[in-house]
């Protein structure tokens, strides 16, 4: 009995919690480049979190997962050519696993946020 209950038990909690521990509770926040130069000090922000994301290369993406601490909107901040940018686009998410949001800074460096929601 024993034998058994090791050899069925122990395979079905590994199997759980490495299925369970792969899945995040945070919504997904990324950040592409699409402008012609690096960005540096790249940082974004929301409701209860700041991010810092450093240095982006052209045509290069970073993905990270943000606590917001409630409703939230993006607030993004980066260097490139000597000059500060901040931008503030209108956007909505919050702290749940099926927001995804896509930052994309163009080549004049105006910024555009997509947020969708996988239900």
């Amino acid at each position: 009995m024993k034998y058994i209950l090791t050899s069925i038990f122990l395979p079905v909690f590994v199997l759980g919690t490495a299925i369970l521990s792969g899945c995040s509770r945070s919504p997904q926040v990324s950040v592409s480049n699409h402008s012609a130069v690096p960005l540096t000090n790249v940082i974004i922000s929301g409701s209860g979190f700041s991010e810092s994301i450093g240095t982006l290369a052209p045509a290069e993406r970073a993905a990270v997962r943000v606590m917001p601490s409630g409703d939230s909107s993006l607030r993004l901040e980066f260097d490139a050519e000597g000059k500060h940018f901040t931008a503030a686009p209108d956007c909505y998410f919050e702290n749940g696993p099926s927001y995804r949001v896509n930052a994309t800074i163009a080549p004049d460096f105006s910024v555009k946020v997509d947020v969708t929601r996988n239900y």
